[in-house]
């Protein structure tokens, strides 16, 4: 006789994973944890997609009021084959009445930045150029992101083609944003204004004091939840914060983590949290 034991399998525990990289913009100083762990991108490599676009308008390789065709139709990175991405209201509102119409660069940077539109991100990356926007994070020492697709490519997906980022290379990519060594300050000025006006603001900026000014990009897909921000608080050095999470299945436990982290990272900048105490909060979190 088989006897069954019903009802004594216990579900795996959730594996967490987080990644950080804090760099002090005047002093240098840093904090690292898991910084060339290897994530997937989300929406965060939207930002070395308008970071090369304003390359191209420094270069005089184009005007940021140039138009272009608001079509939702792409190509598969594996074998040229068309298809179409799902239209969220939340991220496409701005392009939502102008389907099959032309919209200007500048306010499909804008919707990719704040809302996070899918549809603007896939449009810009085929003016972008994945090829050049992997130089130009080369060049500015942004090596541990890589861009190579547009948002949806089910087939690249499929086959492990997928953008990527570790925390370091993301933090390296939100420096050259705030460094007008690779862009005019007009450029530095504007990427930072939109990045500012970013519309998810439930991860770093929530755990910032009032008065600080954030300019961040988030990424969230299932099991993954980031924010790379440039943080701005009167009085204080700006810094780059990044944070980068997988494994939780609810987000919101994911981006509690990620406010606890910044809360600490902040205290830290100020010479008010040891090394040693952050990276333990860290691990515990990560356990």
């Amino acid at each position: 006789m088989v006897i069954m034991a019903m009802g004594c399998s216990k579900a795996p525990a959730e594996q967490h994973e987080i990644g950080v990289a804090y760099l002090n913009l005047d002093s240098g100083d840093t904090f690292f944890h898991n910084e060339k762990t290897v994530f997937h991108a989300a929406s965060t490599m939207k930002t070395p997609v308008m970071f090369q676009i304003y390359r191209m308008r420094d270069a005089g390789q184009l005007s940021l009021e140039d138009s272009l065709p608001v079509i939702n139709e792409f190509k598969s990175i594996v074998d040229g084959s068309n298809y179409s991405i799902e239209l969220i209201e939340e991220e496409e509102k701005s392009l939502m009445g102008n389907i099959n119409n032309k919209m200007a660069v500048r306010h499909l940077i804008e919707a990719m930045i704040t809302t996070s539109s899918n549809l603007a991100t896939n449009i810009l990356i085929e003016l972008a150029d994945p090829e050049a926007v992997m130089a130009t994070l080369k060049e500015t020492g942004a090596d541990g992101v890589s861009v190579i697709r547009g948002v949806e490519d089910l087939k690249a997906f499929d086959q492990g083609l997928s953008n990527r980022t570790d925390a370091y290379g993301m933090m390296m990519a939100m420096k050259a944003v705030f460094d007008s060594q690779f862009v005019s300050v007009k450029s530095r000025q504007e990427m930072i204004g939109i990045l500012k006006s970013q519309q998810f603001n439930e991860m770093i900026p929530a755990g910032l004091p009032a008065g600080t000014s954030v300019a961040h990009k988030t990424g969230r897909i299932t099991g993954i939840t980031h924010d790379a921000a440039i943080v701005m608080h009167e009085n204080d050095s700006p810094f780059v914060l990044v944070i980068l999470t997988r494994g939780w299945a609810d987000y919101t436990l994911a981006t509690g983590a990620g406010i606890e982290i910044t809360k600490a990272v902040f205290q830290y900048h100020r010479g008010k949290v040891l090394t040693e105490s952050l990276r333990k909060l860290i691990n515990e979190l990560e356990n």
